[in-house]
C-alpha cells in the first residue's frame, strides 16, 4: 500500500486516515492468537480493568511476540509514518487496548500528547498513532469517536493534572481514570464546531491517526469485543528528554534505532 498525496493531505486537515480491511483473514486470525496467548501471560505491562481480571491492554508486546516485532516493520505501515511525519522513526510505544465484551471499560476525551509532553518530555507532537483493528469494529461495541480537526490545537492546559481523585503514577495514564482528561464544556464547544466522527471497519482495517487529536470511547456493554493495537511511530527528531524518573520501557521505548521495513514476506 502506497498513500497518496489527497491522502496526506486529508490526514493533514482532519488528523486521520482510514484504510480498510489492509490486513488478511489469516493475518488477522495469526494477531489475535497472540494477542490471547499474551493476555494469559503474567508479563509487565499487561494491565487489568476495575474488576483486576478483566484485561484492558498490553503495552510493549512487541517484544514479547515475533509476529508484533515484525508489524511494527511492515512496509505499509512503516513508509506510510515515515511519510506522514516526513522523518525516519523508531517505535515510542505498542499497545493492545481489549475493550471485552460486556466489560470493556471507557478511555475519557484525551490527547495523547500531554501525557508524551508532560511524563517524558517529548519536544513535539510529532508522533503518528497506526490503530489496527483486530476485530470488526461497529456502533455497538465501544468503538473510537474522534473529533477531526482538533489536532491543530493544544488543550494541555485544559488537562485535568493531579487531581486528589487521581494517583500520580503511570498507571493513571493507562486507567479508565485518565489523569489528563479533558472537561465536558471543552468537548461539548469543539464537537459544536467538528462534530464528532466514530471510524467503523471490518477486522484487519488501519486508522492513522494524530497525536494531538481528540478522543475516547464509551465502555462496550455488547457481546462483541473489540481489541485495538495501537503501534506509534516517533520521529527520530523527536527524542523525548526523560527528565525525571523515566516511566517502563513497556509504556516508553527508550531504543531509538530507526526502523527499516521488513522485505518479502512480512507476518505470516
Amino acid at each position: 500500500m502506497e498513500i497518496t498525496k489527497e491522502q496526506i493531505e486529508d490526514y493533514r486537515e482532519t488528523g486521520l486516515l482510514f484504510i480498510p480491511e489492509l490486513f488478511s483473514t489469516k493475518e488477522v486470525a495469526e494477531m489475535q492468537a497472540a494477542v490471547e496467548d499474551l493476555s494469559k501471560q503474567d508479563i509487565p505491562g499487561r494491565i487489568l480493568e476495575k474488576d483486576k481480571k478483566t484485561v484492558r491492554a498490553l503495552h510493549g508486546c512487541h517484544n514479547n511476540s515475533e509476529i508484533f516485532d515484525s508489524l511494527i516493520r511492515h512496509p505499509s505501515l512503516l513508509a506510510s509514518a515515515c511519510e506522514m511525519l516526513n522523518s525516519d522513526v523508531y517505535i515510542y510505544q505498542f499497545k493492545v487496548n481489549l475493550k471485552a465484551a460486556f466489560s470493556g471499560d471507557v478511555w475519557p476525551w484525551h490527547q495523547d500528547y500531554v501525557f508524551w509532553d508532560e511524563e517524558d518530555g517529548m519536544p513535539s507532537p510529532k508522533a503518528l498513532n497506526v490503530a489496527v483493528f483486530l476485530d470488526e469494529c461497529n456502533e455497538f461495541n465501544g468503538p473510537m469517536y474522534f473529533i477531526p480537526g482538533s489536532h491543530q490545537q493544544s488543550l494541555i492546559h485544559l488537562g485535568q493534572k493531579d487531581s486528589s481523585e487521581i494517583p500520580n503514577n503511570w498507571e493513571s495514564n493507562v486507567s479508565a481514570a485518565l489523569k489528563y482528561s479533558l472537561d465536558n464544556n471543552t468537548i461539548a464547544k469543539l464537537t459544536h464546531k467538528k462534530g464528532i466522527v466514530a471510524p467503523k471497519g471490518p477486522a484487519g482495517s488501519v486508522l492513522f491517526f494524530h497525536s494531538n487529536l481528540v478522543h475516547g470511547s464509551a465502555p462496550n456493554i455488547s457481546p462483541y469485543p473489540r481489541r485495538l493495537l495501537i503501534i506509534t511511530y516517533n520521529s527520530i527528531n523527536n527524542i523525548p528528554s526523560f527528565k525525571g524518573k523515566p516511566r517502563p520501557e513497556f509504556l516508553v521505548s527508550r531504543d531509538h534505532t530507526p526502523l527499516k521495513p521488513l522485505r518479502g514476506k512480512v507476518l505470516i
